[in-house]
């Protein structure tokens, strides 16, 4: 991926963290070490060099933490970001386009910080973050008085949202990944636990065959 950097000044209102010593890939391309600065109204990173990039919410179509080191060799803060970035030449292959009708076209980005212990921290700052900025399509009709929900986990994703998500999560158990997906389209995702050695068995319950008169 052809990817050129701008200059612009650090940006200092609304923001939520600011992560020093993080690489950046588009794709599988790195375009070495700088800061993160996710803000409430964007995700900007800036290099050492002082060129960097930034991403709009509403293009951003979910976010995780992946410590899949099989499906990536560096912890990482994963954003899947909708259609090729501004400055993305034309016909990259490392973006991906969905079997959907609309054949949307997708541009993965990551942000590895050197103290992979900031993962959290930097997941908790983007979901907030992005929770100030709804998708126009997933408002409620000011006209429907039944219109909300006493459990926000019940809240329903648009129609694509949902197709996207359940394209994700069938990607993500292919390649061996253990997804969880939460309703607003925010993904932790972990590497895939211990297989049991063959010939191990489960402890039985001592009462499991007991005859039931005693």
């Amino acid at each position: 991926m052809v990817v050129i950097l701008r200059s612009f000044p650090p940006p200092t209102d609304g923001v939520r963290l600011n992560q020093s010593g993080t690489q950046a890939f588009i794709g599988d391309k790195s375009y070495g070490s700088g800061s993160l600065y996710i803000t409430e109204s964007c995700v900007s990173w800036i290099s050492d060099a002082g060129q960097g990039f930034t991403l709009e919410y509403k293009k951003i179509s979910l976010h995780a933490v992946s410590r899949d080191l099989t499906a990536f060799p560096h912890e990482c803060l994963y954003l899947m970001v909708e259609g090729k970035l501004p400055e993305s030449a034309a016909g990259d292959e490392s973006s991906s386009s969905s079997s959907d009708e609309d054949d949307q076209v997708t541009t993965d980005v990551r942000f590895v910080p050197a103290d992979k212990g900031t993962l959290d921290a930097m997941f908790e700052a983007m979901s907030d973050c992005q929770a100030l900025h709804p998708d126009d399509e997933d408002s409620f009709s000011d006209g429907d008085d039944d219109g909300y929900y006493e459990d926000a986990e019940e809240a329903e994703l648009t129609q694509q949202g949902q197709a996207t998500l359940d394209r994700l999560e069938e990607m993500f158990m292919a390649r061996g990944d253990n997804p969880h997906v939460h309703p607003n389209g925010q993904i932790q995702l972990e590497a895939p636990g211990p297989v049991p050695e063959q010939g191990s068995e489960e402890p039985m319950d001592q009462g499991q065959f007991e005859d039931a008169d005693g």
